[in-house]
């Protein structure tokens, strides 16, 4: 199995490459654990996949500027935005999947931080129906 050094990734939200203003991105795939757990299971817990989910985490720095991260997120705050996230900024591939899911834009931190700090806000948007998945 190869290993990688993280030097990009790529990530777009409703089609606009943010992948510059980003210090980090990820994204979380969880699926619920159901206990169906019988008389019959001599004394264990017995478990089945319940629903799916998916969060996406991203580390903005941020941009105040004429179509910078402020102008692009503050207006969609409160809707459902398209996200698309690569492990890399190259060509999607079987090596460099192509996750895209749509994301509920649920939070904001326009301003945040102290003196000497660099401009910086954490989020995460929870997926909002199915994660996929393209290689080609």
């Amino acid at each position: 199995m190869a290993k990688s050094v993280i030097t990009s990734r790529f990530v777009s939200l409703n089609g606009t490459d943010i992948s510059a203003s980003l210090s980090g991105a990820s994204l979380e795939l969880t699926v619920e654990e159901v206990d169906k757990t019988s008389l019959g299971s001599n004394g264990w817990r017995e478990m089945a996949a319940g629903l799916k989910a998916g969060s996406l985490t991203l580390n903005f720095q941020q941009d105040f500027g004429v179509g910078g991260i402020d102008a692009l997120l503050y207006p969609i705050l409160g809707t459902e935005g398209t996200v698309v996230i690569r492990a890399t900024s190259g060509t999607i591939s079987a090596t460099n999947p192509a996750y895209s899911a749509v994301a509920l834009i649920s939070q904001y931190s326009p301003i945040s931080g102290a003196v000497g700090d660099l401009a910086t806000f954490d989020v995460t948007f929870p997926t909002s129906g199915a994660v996929t998945r393209a290689t080609a």
